[in-house]
């Protein structure tokens, strides 16, 4: 058996999926899609297992994953459906001879879809008949609930992942048509974070009653040493307990970087296949670092990494450099990520907290709370303007909380070399 079939961080594990059978989570979704005129609410950290949940209850096939990042209007979101589908939104035609102007195609489902056909060259003929070149024949529909029937009719359950990435607008026209079309049985699940988990009720208050939710816990430490425990021993590795307990620690309630920092662990030990007998294996201090460091590979976040840490340009003076206990130095920037890294990894840091950690890193003349603050406020604001749906770091100004959604960011900050 090889280590990449038994520690899988990018899709449905087969040899490591753990249940978490005292959530009941399988089944509460189970009973969910099968309640005609429900939706189905999942929500829970990133990189939790929201989707893996999913695809195996629903099954990979069955599944048709839509994602809502890049969604700013309703066009947008229905031609991801058809794309995904295999339905065109327009094919080009060379030459054509036609009877009509308007035809008429029928799907399996018994749909009537329209296509329409715009000529850009002369017509010429008598009534109804008539020969073109360069003629674009569009396929326009169909939409909204019409099409949702149609994917349920087709035996699909719809899955919108990111939903709280879509527009405000958009979401309360498409939480109007999925009601629709979950009374008319379509299955329909609606995947977001936790700290968004009811923006489908507020995009569309007559949903109140109609949305089973499904919350989905951050992994406890236990439940992710499983994965070790499930993993290890189809490949005849034994790591030392303690080492399994450093690989639950950094994965910060990540079952993904779990499989993740598992995986790097068999090819840096040099066993991508079962062992012919059973090894214990243990490391020191400098070659458990090296582990970490070489993991980042399978959690590259450079680009928003570079892009949080440039900040936007300085107006007039350059900014302050500060010094670091340990004679590194940078400006607010590069502090603020540097205490965010340093301590225990934890995904959600109040201002405190990280202004006293900013205090530990910088013990003589540290930034200042106004200067801090306008520095997360300019992070958050570079995030959602540059990264799109790649959210990896929110700063809360009401609340007052630095969030850090992803995992893997959090990851790449106290493992890259930088």
């Amino acid at each position: 058996m090889k280590a990449n079939v038994v520690f899988t961080p990018g899709f449905l594990p087969e040899f490591t999926y753990n249940k978490r059978e005292e959530l009941r989570l399988e089944q509460r979704l189970l009973d969910a899609i099968t309640t005609r005129g429900f939706i189905c609410s999942i929500s829970g950290p990133s990189k939790s297992g929201k989707t893996v949940l999913c695809e195996s209850v629903i099954g990979k096939h069955q599944m048709l994953l839509v994602t809502g990042g890049g969604v700013s209007d309703e066009a947008t979101f229905w031609q991801k459906i058809r794309k995904k589908i295999e339905l065109p939104s327009f094919r080009s035609v060379s030459s054509q001879t036609s009877r009509s102007s308007q035809l008429t195609g029928k799907t399996e489902a018994g749909l009537q879809l329209p296509l329409l056909l715009n000529a850009k060259g002369g017509i010429e003929g008598n009534l109804g008949t008539g020969s073109s070149s360069g003629e674009l024949t569009q396929y326009e529909g169909p939409n909204g609930t019409e099409l949702l029937e149609f994917i349920g009719q087709k035996g699909y359950a719809l899955v919108v992942d990111d939903f709280h990435y879509i527009s405000k607008s958009v979401q309360r026209s498409l939480a109007e048509q999925f009601k629709e079309a979950a009374r008319l049985g379509t299955p329909i699940v609606v995947v977001s974070v936790t700290h968004r988990s009811d923006d489908t009720i507020r995009a569309n208050p007559d949903l109140r009653g109609r949305v089973s939710s499904i919350d989905i816990p951050y992994w406890q430490n236990q439940e992710l040493s499983v994965i070790a425990e499930k993993g290890f021993p189809l490949l005849k590795v034994k790591p030392e307990s303690t080492l399994i307990d450093r690989f639950v620690s950094e994965s910060v309630s990540s079952p993904q970087l779990m499989q993740a920092i598992c995986l790097q662990f068999c090819r840096d030990m040099g066993c991508e296949d079962t062992l012919e007998a059973e090894e214990s294996v243990n490391l020191n201090q400098e070659q458990v670092g090296v582990l970490f460091k070489n993991t980042t590979s399978l959690a590259n976040c450079k680009t928003a990494f570079d892009i949080i840490l440039t900040g936007p340009k300085p107006r007039g003076t350059d900014r302050k450099t500060h010094y670091l206990g340990d004679g590194k130095s940078g400006d607010v920037y590069y502090v603020i990520l540097k205490a965010i890294a340093s301590k225990e990894p934890v995904l959600t840091l109040p201002y405190a907290m990280l202004k006293e950690r900013i205090e530990t890193l910088v013990p003589n003349d540290p930034p200042r709370g106004v200067g801090i603050i306008q520095a997360l406020q300019q992070m958050g604001k570079a995030v959602s303007e540059k990264l799109g749906e790649d959210r990896v770091l929110e700063w809360d100004d009401d609340k007052e909380f630095l969030n850090i959604p992803d995992p893997y960011f959090l990851y790449y900050l106290r493992w890259a070399s930088w």
